[in-house]
C-alpha cells in the first residue's frame, strides 16, 4: 500500500476551469487517487474509480454533503443529492413518479414540436446567441411547464440552479455572493403553494400527495427545489456544449444530417466529451485502495466527472469528438443511486434541439464565444453561431 500522489493544482481557478482536460490528464498520470493540496481533499479521476465510487454509497457518502465548504453542506441537507436509505427511497420514488422513461416518452412529441417553434426564427435570422437564444430559454419553457411554474418564477429557478452548482465550491467570493442568491430562492419556494401552479403539472401534483398523506408534507418544498435546482442550468450547459462541438466539427454534423438516427448517440458522446458537472463532493467513511493506493477514511473526495470521461483507459482516442461513438456509458449523469432523476429528460430535450437544426441548415459556424466559469458546471456565457 502507498500514500496518494500530491497535487498543487488549483480545480477551482479561472484558468483550470476554462480549459482543465490537460490538468486532468496529469492527475489520471499521477496515479489512481490524488491529494489536492489547495482543496484539502482527495480527487478520484479515472473512469473505474469514479464508477466503483459512485456505487458505493455507504463508503463514499453523500450524507455529509456533497459541497467543499461548510456552508453549502448545510444547505443541502434533507435533498435528494444528500439523502440516503431510508429516506432516498421515498424522495426518488416521489420525483419519479413523471420523471420515469416511460412517462418521458409520451412527452417527446410536444418537446420536439417545442423545439422545432424555437429553432425556426432562429434559422430564419440566420446568426444567433446559441445560450441566451436557445439553450436557455428552451429547458426553461420544458421544465418551467413541467412544474406548473408561471414564468417569473421559471426565471428565479434558473438563476438558482446556476447558484446552486457555483456554491458547491471553496468558500470565496463566487461561493459568497451564490449562497446568497440560493437563500432568495428557497424563500420563493417557501412561499409557493399548490394554487400557484399550474392543474395537473409536476408540482401541483406534490401538494396533492402530501394532502394524501402519501409523502410529508414537509417534503413538498425539498421536491420542488429537486425538480428544479439541478433541472435548469445542467441542461442549458449541455445543449450549449453539444451544439459548440458540432460547430467546430462540420464533419461531425454532417454525420447527423445524413444519419439522423445518430443524434441520441450524439447527445450521449456531446455528455461524454463536455460534461456538465465537472466535480461533485463525496465523503470517504473507511480507508479504501485504488490499486494499493490508500484513500483515507473521514476525508472530503472530489470526484471528477470531468476527468473520467475523458480517460484513455476507458474511451479510446477520448478527446476526440465522434457522434458514432457508443458513449452510453458517460457519467455525466453520475451513476448508482444518485443518478440524475430527470436524465431522460434532459437526453430527450438535448436531443430535440439537434434534430431541430440538423433538419433545418447544412452547417455552424462559430462566432465569438465566451465561457461560463462556475465551480461545477462548464458551458458558455455566450456561444455565437451563423446557419448556412
Amino acid at each position: 500500500m502507498t500514500d496518494p500522489a500530491r497535487s498543487t493544482v488549483d480545480l477551482f481557478a479561472p484558468d483550470v476551469a476554462a480549459e482543465p482536460y490537460p490538468v486532468y490528464r496529469e492527475l489520471r498520470d499521477a496515479g489512481p487517487v490524488v491529494y489536492l493540496e489547495k482543496l484539502g481533499a482527495y480527487a478520484l479521476t479515472r473512469y473505474v474509480d469514479v464508477r466503483s465510487a459512485l456505487r458505493d454509497w455507504e463508503t463514499f457518502g453523500s450524507a455529509e454533503g456533497t459541497a467543499f465548504n461548510p456552508a453549502m453542506n448545510q444547505n443541502v441537507q434533507g435533498v435528494i443529492l444528500t439523502a440516503e436509505p431510508p429516506e432516498h427511497g421515498a424522495l426518488r420514488s416521489a420525483l419519479l413518479e413523471r420523471l420515469r422513461l416511460s412517462s418521458v416518452r409520451e412527452l417527446a412529441a410536444w418537446i420536439q414540436e417545442s423545439a422545432d417553434a424555437m429553432v425556426v426564427p432562429l434559422v430564419d435570422k440566420g446568426e444567433f446567441d446559441v445560450v441566451t437564444e436557445l439553450a436557455r430559454p428552451f429547458p426553461a419553457k420544458i421544465v418551467g411547464e413541467l412544474i406548473g411554474l408561471p414564468p417569473e418564477l421559471t426565471e428565479r429557478f434558473v438563476l438558482g440552479s446556476d447558484a446552486v452548482f457555483a456554491a458547491m465550491g471553496p468558500m470565496n467570493a463566487r461561493t459568497e455572493q451564490a449562497l446568497g442568491v440560493i437563500a432568495d430562492v428557497l424563500t420563493t419556494i417557501g412561499g409557493i403553494t399548490a394554487a400557484d401552479l399550474a392543474p395537473g403539472s409536476m408540482g401541483e401534483a406534490l401538494y396533492r400527495a402530501a394532502e394524501r398523506g402519501e409523502i410529508p408534507p414537509e417534503h413538498v418544498v425539498k421536491l420542488l427545489w429537486n425538480y428544479a435546482g439541478p433541472a435548469f442550468d445542467t441542461t442549458i450547459h449541455a445543449i450549449s456544449n453539444l451544439i459548440w462541438a458540432l460547430a467546430r466539427d462540420p464533419a461531425q454534423f454532417d454525420v447527423l444530417r445524413e444519419d439522423p438516427d445518430l443524434v441520441p448517440n450524439a447527445v450521449d458522446e456531446g455528455l461524454r466529451y463536455e460534461p456538465t458537472i465537472q466535480i461533485w463532493g463525496r465523503f470517504c467513511r473507511t480507508d479504501v485502495s485504488f490499486d494499493g493506493v490508500v484513500l483515507p477514511g473521514g476525508s472530503r473526495v472530489a470526484v471528477l466527472f470531468g476527468a473520467a470521461n475523458r480517460d484513455e483507459r476507458h474511451y479510446p482516442e477520448p478527446d476526440r469528438f465522434d457522434v458514432g461513438r457508443n458513449a452510453r456509458d458517460h457519467l455525466a449523469f453520475g451513476y448508482g443511486m444518485h443518478r440524475c432523476t430527470g436524465a431522460s429528460l434532459a437526453h430527450l430535450e438535448i436531443a430535440s434541439v439537434v434534430r431541430a437544426l440538423t433538419t433545418r441548415v447544412r452547417g455552424l459556424e462559430l462566432g465569438e464565444t465566451r465561457r461560463h466559469l462556475n465551480h461545477t458546471v462548464r458551458g458558455f456565457e455566450r456561444l455565437e453561431v451563423r446557419l448556412s
